[in-house]
């Protein structure tokens, strides 16, 4: 009989547990501390979750555990920041660590799986309901957070090398703008946001990260203001929209080029009396859907089942509901602020 088990072999096993117990084993001993912060079993465990700011709290979804072990399904955490709890937004992330904007004017990086967290510095001005985004240039290094003044192209940029945050014009004139997302994806050094223009035509509005250059691109469909929710995501490397057609119906199409649009596929999910809004376009053509109960689901398009969870989205103005996938991570949201991180993302 073996009386101990091989480093190797056991951080294999523990590497596919969930978060909580992970945590709790840091505690065993030093020594059990020091295996398990180790940088390459964070890289061998490499597990995503799902992070949803809802009703004052944090829900951290593992959409990798059972239904059944409910504990580790899902686990909630308080903000970080009490008083300025009532709007907390994720605009991205990057290495574990998640950006948070909690007011229009308050910016930080929270490590969801320590807990950490760390304030950035205020813009220098104020807008309420802007569009933001976060993502970076050729390397991670370049960090930027991407903020528009709404109804206009101008936006504010903070840089994370020079800790500073400096304002942008691209437009000679004050035509009006709407933008249909708060929060930005990111995809390749590019933050998309989708919007409505002066004209009434709907556009993707696009941003690149490094020279901070904005253009515009056309959508092969019309969005429907007000009756359906149209999120962006990535598929296989390329950026994807979601469009609803019906409570039930959705068309995926795929940009696989500058402004050349594609539908790889349509989506009719059983009615059963249900109605469906899609919230966010996961990894792997997941789609994370609340159905007309107000409870949340994550529906695989690929194998054509879904996963309910125990979370109502009841009183929440989905226009304000946005979740995002992050790597676990060790990370300390101080790494990011002074620029030390490798991309792993």
């Amino acid at each position: 009989m073996v009386d101990f088990l091989p480093d190797d072999v056991l951080c294999n096993i523990i590497a596919r547990l969930p978060a909580k117990p992970l945590l709790r084993f840091r505690c065993v001993s030093k020594y059990w501390n020091h295996m398990l912060t180790e940088p390459n079993f964070m890289k061998l465990r490499s597990r995503k979750t799902i992070i949803l700011p809802l009703h004052n709290t944090f829900h951290l979804i593992d959409d990798n555990v059972l239904n059944d072990d409910m504990p580790n399904l899902i686990v909630k955490r308080c903000y970080p920041l009490v008083d300025e709890s009532r709007d907390m937004k994720v605009i991205g992330t990057l290495n574990g660590i998640v950006v948070i904007q909690s007011h229009p004017n308050i910016f930080m990086l929270y490590n969801p799986f320590t807990g950490v967290s760390e304030l950035l510095p205020f813009p220098p001005t104020y807008y309420k309901g802007a569009a933001c985004g976060f993502g970076y240039g050729p390397t991670p290094d370049d960090l930027k957070i991407i903020r528009f003044r709404q109804y206009q192209k101008d936006f504010d940029v903070y840089n994370f090398r020079e800790s500073s945050w400096s304002s942008l014009s691209t437009s000679e004139n004050n035509m009006w703008i709407s933008f249909e997302q708060l929060i930005g994806h990111f995809l390749n050094g590019s933050l998309y946001w989708l919007a409505t223009m002066e004209y009434g035509d709907n556009m993707l509005i696009a941003v690149d990260v490094k020279d901070l250059v904005l253009s515009e691109i056309c959508l092969p469909f019309e969005i429907k203001r007000g009756w359906y929710l149209t999120p962006l995501g990535t598929i296989n490397g390329c950026l994807c929209s979601l469009n609803q057609i019906t409570d039930s119906k959705f068309d995926m199409w795929v940009m696989k080029e500058h402004d050349q649009w594609s539908k790889i596929y349509s989506l009719e999910l059983p009615l059963n009396e249900m109605t469906y809004d899609a919230l966010c376009i996961l990894d792997g053509r997941r789609i994370l859907m609340v159905d007309s109960s107000k409870n949340l689901i994550i529906y695989d398009t690929l194998k054509k089942w879904y996963k309910r969870f125990n979370i109502s989205i009841k009183n929440v103005h989905l226009y304000r509901v946005h979740a995002l996938e992050y790597v676990e991570s060790l990370v300390s949201p101080l790494d990011m602020c002074s620029s030390r991180l490798e991309q792993t993302r």
